[in-house]
């Protein structure tokens, strides 16, 4: 078989969203000879009718595997009953929802396992059995833990006791262990397993070294910090101090200043000028023009770049007393006893140095002075060697008081291994004998624990897995019973199993204890694809549109089955008119025109959509051919029954006829076996009883055998007017729960959506 599917573009931009296989062409199937069988035009919905052997279920396989990217292609056929519905077990009456690949669900089947049933016995899945190897392994694994649990407690116990009985000078070892028996037990077992027991110390000996060791110690002495490196003059520095610094001589005032030796009072004096207004400083006589000049060359800049050096030199040595102070302040911090001999040589080197800042201070305002300072590097060197000592001291102290630390350390360890291994060797020996063998045990079991462990993950994730690829089918039966009882079908609910089975339930609450029938296997399969379509009609996570395929879908139904199926039918052929989801197409098949017409019925504020009509036809050769309609060719000879009655009703001379009756008689009979045995006394009892009469006078048929008359010989066994049978005729559909039916076989053809265009 080679499908091939044409797909229609429209330039609408609209319509383009909207594609739509417009033609089929099979090719290679014997029923349709050698040549092509185009199917032409498919529309948005499509009907074919054909009788059994026509083709009807290749075309709807040919389309569903046609090759058609952008559509997606359901198909509703007894493939997909049988493949869909599976006895379970062989038990009557329950039976498996499989939405899946048959070769996943066996191979769940084989990991989960299969419940006993009268025929075949209880088979445990793979994931059972790997429960129980793991299982056991943990019980053993339990068992040998109990072993070294008990053990553990025996000798912690006795442990406890034997520790509280050491002496209390020997307690002091056991810090951090006295409150909690587990944790002193884990060192005992670290002790045991960490050290030996050469060169025991006896008791006796422990005390006398706690006797004997100074075991109170504190922190770390602080070292004191060195003195910071001060700096010293540098020659050029030295030897300016000791430099008389001096003014020219060979100006105005040269010989006069050199004579009085007065530079310094000269150079000083020099500032006031700018204020005296001409006159001299000093003795407030007119100054010569030429007075300025003379003294600017008498103080030449060799003379300033000096006197500039000298403020340096001052500033070095304010910053020295500066570094000397911060450095004494510090020393507070300290408790050696060198503290105060420091800070005392640090006295005098501070007294030193304000000495030589008052010292240059002086010759900053009489540079020819002659000016040498006192040395500081003695009392420096003397402070530094007190740091020096003061500090090899306090290292000297501080390693003995790590060393006593390290002493108690060591008969803290002393401590516990005579404890360990003297007084309770006995204990422990018992102790290592009792566990031998479960630690044995335990180091075979573990190994052989996690690798079961690793298959069972292995065989849970591969379920896990295989799980993924089923659709769960609980939540859609769930919604197929809420389907059925909002349609008023009450024959049966379907109810859900723990091992994911179902059964059928009827109305008193009792299981239906037998295998399903074929219509019942047809009304729960479609319910399924109905919801199925409806999933993926509303999934907007998937651009592929969809193309739905119902392959008479009738087979073995009673009426209320059919009507089921009828209305959800219609239910999708509403979410493709629609277009407010991914159902795009639906092609219909079937052989029953009955269902042909039901199927067809458009019910009032429904648009019929577009829709093209196929009727298949097996010539005597046994080839199938064609004809297409734009209108339904069907009219069956109960939809001429039909037509009477509506003739009836809408013509304004109400004279009866004797065929009328007669066409109301065949309906309701027709219809009635149809429905599955609607009891017409029942039916009667429900009319309001001024009413029944006319009821019973338009079925008395029943009782004179008129229904075995031809479907074309007109028969009345009573007299009436037309309006009157009209009336009954509606009141029995009505009472019977069918008026739908009636409404839909009155309508007018383009209420029906017979005939429409494509």
């Amino acid at each position: 078989m080679e499908p091939h599917v044409k797909v229609c573009r429209t330039s609408s931009v609209q319509e383009a969203r909207y594609k739509l296989i417009e033609s089929l062409e099979i090719k290679q199937i014997p029923c349709f000879g050698s040549s092509a069988l185009p199917l032409h035009p498919i529309a948005q919905i499509t009907l074919v009718y054909g009788p059994n052997g026509s083709g009807k279920s290749s075309i709807a396989r040919a389309m569903e595997a046609a090759n058609n990217p952008g559509f997606q292609h359901e198909l509703f056929n007894k493939d997909f009953i049988d493949r869909l519905l599976q006895v379970d077990q062989g038990i009557p009456g329950v039976f498996v929802i499989r939405d899946g690949a048959p070769e996943v669900q066996e191979r769940i089947d084989a990991l989960v396992g299969v419940e006993a049933s009268e025929s075949k016995p209880a088979k445990p899945g793979e994931i059972r059995d790997a429960e129980r190897t793991v299982e056991q392994y943990e019980k053993s694994i339990e068992k040998q833990e109990g072993l070294l649990s008990e053990a553990d407690q025996v000798v912690l116990e006795a442990s406890w006791k034997k520790r509280v009985a050491l002496p209390s000078t020997l307690q002091q070892a056991f810090e951090g262990y006295k409150s909690d028996k587990k944790k002193h037990l884990a060192e005992v077992h670290r002790v045991r397993s960490s050290t030996s027991s050469d060169s025991l110390k006896s008791e006796t000996a422990l005390l006398d070294e706690y006797t004997t060791l100074d075991v109170e110690s504190g922190d770390d002495l602080k070292r004191i910090p060195l003195l910071p490196r001060l700096g010293s003059l540098s020659p050029a520095q030295s030897a300016l101090l000791q430099e008389e610094i001096k003014s020219q001589d060979n100006t105005t005032f040269g010989e006069f200043v050199q004579q009085l030796q007065n530079a310094d009072w000269v150079h000083e004096g020099q500032s006031f000028l700018d204020q005296s207004q001409g006159k001299c400083p000093f003795c407030q006589q007119a100054l010569p023009s030429d007075v300025t000049d003379s003294l600017s060359s008498l103080f030449d800049h060799h003379y300033e770049e000096q006197v500039t050096n000298l403020e340096k030199i001052r500033v070095e040595e304010e910053q020295r007393l500066d570094t000397l102070n911060t450095y004494l302040a510090s020393l507070s911090a300290h408790e050696a006893p060198e503290i105060k001999e420091i800070e005392r040589f640090g006295g005098v080197l501070s007294q030193k140095i304000r000495s030589r800042i008052a010292q240059v201070g002086a010759k900053i305002k009489s540079p020819s002075q002659s000016v040498e300072f006192e040395a500081i590097s003695e009392t420096v060197d003397e402070i530094e060697r007190i740091v020096t000592a003061s500090n090899t001291r306090i290292d000297e102290t501080n390693l003995l008081l790590r060393n006593k630390k390290q002493a108690k350390s060591n008969l803290k360890k002393e401590v516990w291994r005579y404890y360990v291994h003297s007084v309770l060797e006995q204990d422990l020996s018992f102790f290592e004998g009792s566990v031998t063998n479960p630690k044995k045990a335990l180091d075979s079991l573990r190994p052989k624990l996690e690798d079961a462990q690793e298959k069972l993950a292995s065989k849970r994730s591969e379920l896990s897995e295989l799980q993924q690829q089923l659709t769960s089918s609980l939540p859609t039966v769930q919604d197929m019973n809420k389907t059925l009882r909002n349609l008023g079908f009450l024959s049966f609910t379907i109810q859900h199993s723990q091992d994911d089975t179902y059964q059928l339930i009827r109305p008193d609450g009792s299981a239906a204890n037998h295998t399903l029938s074929e219509g019942e296997r047809t009304l729960i399969s479609f319910l399924y694809f109905f919801h199925r379509i409806k999933q993926m009609h509303e999934d907007r996570t998937v651009s592929d549109q969809l193309v739905v395929i119902i392959d008479d879908p009738v087979s073995s139904l009673d009426g209320e089955m059919l009507f089921v199926i009828n209305l959800l039918i219609r239910k999708l052929l509403g979410y493709c008119v629609k277009e407010d989801g991914r159902t795009r197409q639906i092609i219909l098949l079937t052989h029953n025109a009955y269902f042909f017409k039901e199927a067809e019925f458009t019910p009032n504020g429904m648009s019929p959509g577009k829709r093209s009509y196929f009727v298949l036809s097996k010539g005597p050769t046994g080839i199938t051919s064609h004809r297409h309609y734009e209108k339904s060719p069907i009219k069956s000879n109960y939809r001429q029954l039909w037509d009477q009655v509506k003739a009836a009703n809408n013509a304004q001379d109400l004279e009866l006829s004797a065929s009328l009756p007669n066409a109301m008689r065949r309906i309701i009979e027709n219809y009635f076996q149809i429905t599955g045995g609607i009891d017409v006394d029942d039916v009667i009892s429900k009319i309001d009883e001024a009413d029944r009469w006319a009821s019973h006078a338009l079925l008395a048929w029943y009782n004179d055998g008129s229904h075995t008359a031809p479907w074309d010989v007109d028969y009345a066994s009573i007299s009436s007017d037309v309006s009157t049978h009209l009336r009954a005729f509606k009141q029995l559909f009505d009472a019977a729960g069918h008026s739908p039916h009636y409404e839909m076989m009155m309508a007018d053809e383009t209420q029906m959506g017979v005939g429409t265009s494509n």
